[in-house]
């Protein structure tokens, strides 16, 4: 089985508290920050945080990070990742929520619309 990042957004303060039902399930913390808490973990471990763990807001599976200082860049850097590994040819998906730290791209609806196009021509190279 593949091994994903898995990041646990919480409130604050309660990261202590979602780290202890993380390692009570079994696996590894790799990051602590505010607000949230990074493991690994398989396919399985994507399903059980999601119905055990009572601290987290919800469990996302980080796809990749890079740099990008310009919609150009964070255009060509989303296209570059492997979206077809996750999202089936005949898959919807939505970009609901974008936000951006100590960044020159601060706009989320701009984020969100470029994403999607990126994420839509990296699914029209890989699915035809």
């Amino acid at each position: 089985m593949r091994k994903f990042e898995l990041i646990a957004p919480c409130h604050f303060g309660m990261e202590s508290v979602l780290k202890r039902e993380i390692v009570d399930l079994g696996y590894d913390i790799t990051e602590s920050t505010d607000g949230r808490i990074t493991f690994l973990g398989d396919e399985e471990a994507v399903c059980r945080a999601n119905i055990f763990l009572r601290t987290a807001e919800r469990i996302l599976i980080k796809i990749g990070s890079f740099p990008a200082e310009s919609f150009e860049e964070l255009f060509q850097g989303t296209r570059a990742l492997p979206w077809e590994e996750y999202i089936p040819a005949d898959g919807k998906f939505w970009v609901t929520k974008a936000a951006s730290v100590r960044s020159k791209l601060f706009s989320p609806s701009d984020i969100q619309s470029i994403m999607k196009k990126a994420m839509v021509e990296r699914m029209k190279e890989a699915w035809g």
